[in-house]
């Protein structure tokens, strides 16, 4: 089938936490794109609980061929590197819910990422932790989530320049350590049943997290989607081709190591 006859792909969004922080936004635009011809919704999130109790987000992702949900649970919430992350207890309180929302738990992959550690004064935090990995794989593995995405931290210059403004050093890792610890995270998720994928992780293959691929076969009806390269990705991103419907909105998680906008406050919607 031509791609220009195959339903889209929606990626909302790389950018910012549309879920979380602007569902307004987030319902908008799916209705602007018109719901009968997305193939897949793929939801990136650290905070799902506006799928279990927003309404109107919940009637507009009814209304569209498939959701998929890539969740970030670093481990790290509530941190001084994820300041305003809900805990992970409290996102695993969700887990059951969000699964039952989507249909399938293939159509849920953790994100154990960033992998990072880090100083501020006298307090640590980071997830290079492999007891801390197993425990919420473990969660995960219960509910039958199939795959966990990670990668090491990448410290862009204007993240550098963030952790610098607020006394954060951020440590850093050898090539050597990096590929053992994520050899070991690999054997402790394929323990339970878990494929392993790394995300633009230098000297690994290149991965897909929105794999159309994948998305197709998921579909309930089994519809083909588009499964050529997207374009304008890092070089090792193996992504396949979606519209992301996000800006580079103020975001309230104010994630230290954020490569878009972490807000100071609360920041301000789209117009």
């Amino acid at each position: 089938m031509p791609a220009r006859q195959l339903k889209k792909v929606i990626s909302a969004s790389r950018r910012t936490e549309l879920l979380a922080h602007y569902p307004d936004h987030l319902v908008r635009r799916l209705r602007e794109l018109d719901p009968a011809n997305i193939h897949t919704v793929v939801l990136w999130t650290k905070d799902p609980a506006n799928l279990l109790r927003h309404e109107e987000v919940r009637g507009v992702l009814r209304e569209v061929g498939q959701v998929f949900v890539h969740w970030t649970v670093t481990g790290l919430g509530g941190s001084f590197l994820e300041p305003n992350v809900p805990p992970p207890s409290r996102q695993l309180a969700l887990l059951d819910d969000v699964i039952s929302f989507v249909g399938d738990p293939r159509r849920v992959h953790w994100r154990y990422d960033p992998l990072i550690s880090a100083r501020r004064g006298d307090c640590e935090a980071g997830n290079v932790d492999l007891d801390l990995f197993s425990s919420l794989a473990a969660r995960f593995a219960r509910a039958g989530v199939p795959v966990v995405h990670t990668s090491f931290v990448t410290i862009y210059r204007k993240v550098a320049r963030r952790a610098e403004r607020e006394g954060v050093e951020i440590e850093s890792f050898s090539a050597a350590f990096r590929r053992r610890f994520i050899s070991q995270l690999a054997a402790a998720a394929r323990d339970l049943g878990m494929d392993l994928l790394t995300c633009c992780e230098p000297g690994y293959p290149r991965n897909r997290c929105i794999d159309g691929e994948l998305l197709g076969a998921l579909h309930p009806l089994g519809e083909p989607c588009r499964t050529d390269r997207a374009r304008g990705q890092r070089e090792l991103c193996g992504c396949t081709v979606s519209l992301d419907i996000g800006h580079y909105l103020p975001c309230p998680n104010r994630c230290l190591y954020c490569y878009a906008r972490p807000a100071a406050g609360e920041g301000r919607g789209p117009e």
